[in-house]
């Protein structure tokens, strides 16, 4: 599973508004990106990363200057290590440029790709919009979701495979 960082823009205020808002959510992922890795430059033009795009040509032009001052071999080497570097500081920064914009974070989610982090996301979202339970009468109450069943054995509650003891309520 990988995890994402959801990221709204300066304007957007909450789900409860507008459903299409969502759309306008930025789910970066955590982690090495083969994208920035192989197609550097073209990535930071696509996310639009103006000053990590200049700081990333000064630093890999420094780079290759000293290595090519060594031997036109190490060139090549430090030219890859820069990238292997990037490819894994590329999510990183994206979340700083984003950041730099105005946006801000709104929520953590793990999903196995994009899209399921998104229904993640958006489901948790609507499970806090749920409304109230509603109150008929002092001794009935109806709750939208039912209580889970935590399976007992006597007084000890049972976790997984084994049984402990109750600590917790």
């Amino acid at each position: 599973m990988s995890t994402y960082v959801v990221m709204a823009p300066p304007e957007f205020n909450d789900l409860a508004g507008d459903p299409l808002q969502s759309d306008r959510l930025a789910f970066v992922p955590d982690g090495f990106s083969v994208l920035a890795f192989l197609f550097s430059i073209i990535w930071m033009l696509v996310h639009r990363m103006w000053l990590v795009l200049l700081g990333y040509l000064g630093i890999a032009l420094v780079v290759e200057l000293l290595a090519l001052a060594v031997s036109p071999e190490a060139t090549a080497i430090a030219a890859f290590v820069v990238s292997i570097l990037f490819g894994f500081e590329a999510q990183a920064l994206r979340r700083w440029s984003l950041e730099r914009k105005g946006w801000r974070v709104v929520g953590i989610v793990d999903g196995v790709n994009r899209a399921e982090a998104e229904l993640r996301f958006l489901h948790k979202a609507a499970d806090h919009l749920a409304p109230e339970p509603v109150v008929q009468n002092d001794l009935q109450r109806t709750s939208p979701t039912p209580t889970p069943i935590v399976p007992r054995v006597g007084s000890e509650r049972v976790v997984g495979l084994t049984l402990g003891p109750e600590i917790r309520q």
